[in-house]
């Protein structure tokens, strides 16, 4: 039970997850994106905002809506601001009595994070919901368009700045980066990899997990990519058999003690460690980005980073 509530909580904190595109230009960015909501109309100075999952709750960040907000998820942390509104959400559930008491306008849910039963009631309830599934980097430019609809409802004009105009902006220079990080590293030779969170049990990630995708974009192929459980518990042996290029760590704990880990199997694995950070390889926004080049860059080269 301890470690399937380990890897919800990293689940929440965005992880995952699913896959990229196998285009390399510049896509258009349509509005019709996946996400349902209710269809009422409310007047913006009257907004008041719900988000329950940390990516949500920075993406009505970046469409500068944050002033509306009235609660959040547990670990919407980013940015900082967001720490101080109260939580309403966690991995267990939703606090349906909390949300009411609130009388929010706006309702944004996380579909295949958040619980399928918990964002029903809320539609029974009678609130003005939006789900947003994210099965891929390429629908993170779409949940920026469809939220940005979703909290333009009441704005009349073309402001650059509303949230239906600033979520199409927002989108497009998305798609333009994560486009330019495939064409830099499509032609690259693929490596190896074992992806991981922590040593105890020793975690790793599957077929259907989120992670994927952005070693696809680095093409780095994980060697229990073929495994049917997304997130399942290996044995070290099975890593030392399996001989990969690289170790991937993404967690919080200190370099030292990771490689500490590793250093009685230096004789027989060599591979060098990266680490990465899980609050922007997990979560589902623009920021993103910045891990998986970080993740591109320092897993080429003669001397890459290691021990």
């Amino acid at each position: 039970m301890q470690v399937a509530t380990h890897i919800h909580v990293i689940i929440n904190l965005a992880i995952p997850v699913l896959v990229c595109f196998s285009v390399l230009c510049l896509q258009p960015v349509h509005a019709e994106q996946p996400g349902h909501a209710a269809q009422t109309v409310h007047s913006p100075s009257t907004t008041r905002i719900i988000t329950l999952a940390p990516h949500l709750t920075e993406l009505v960040y970046l469409l500068q809506q944050d002033s509306h907000i009235v609660a959040v998820s547990d670990y919407s942390d980013y940015p900082a601001d967001a720490a101080r509104h109260p939580s309403v959400s966690s991995y267990t559930g939703v606090d349906f009595a909390a949300i009411l008491t609130l009388k929010p306008t706006h309702v944004i849910a996380w579909e295949g994070g958040n619980k399928a039963q918990d964002i029903a009631k809320l539609h029974s309830l009678g609130l003005n919901v939006l789900s947003i599934p994210i099965h891929n980097l390429d629908d993170i430019g779409g949940a920026l368009i469809t939220l940005g609809q979703f909290l333009d409802q009441g704005h009349t004009n073309n402001d650059p700045n509303q949230p239906k105009q600033l979520g199409q902006s927002l989108a497009q220079a998305y798609v333009t980066q994560l486009n330019a990080l495939r064409q830099q590293y499509r032609q690259r030779p693929q490596q190896s990899v074992f992806y991981y969170s922590w040593p105890t049990p020793l975690m790793s990630i599957g077929k259907g997990a989120w992670a994927n995708n952005a070693l696809g974009v680095c093409h780095l192929r994980h060697i229990f990519a073929d495994s049917p459980v997304a997130y399942p518990q290996v044995a070290l042996a099975q890593v030392l058999r399996e001989q990969p290029n690289w170790l991937i760590n993404v967690s919080k704990e200190p370099f030292e003690d990771i490689a500490q880990f590793w250093q009685p199997h230096r004789s027989v694995l060599a591979a060098p460690i990266v680490q990465l950070n899980p609050d922007l390889l997990h979560r589902f926004t623009p920021r993103i980005l910045q891990e998986i080049k970080k993740m591109c860059t320092l897993t080429e080269g003669a001397t890459p980073h290691s021990l």
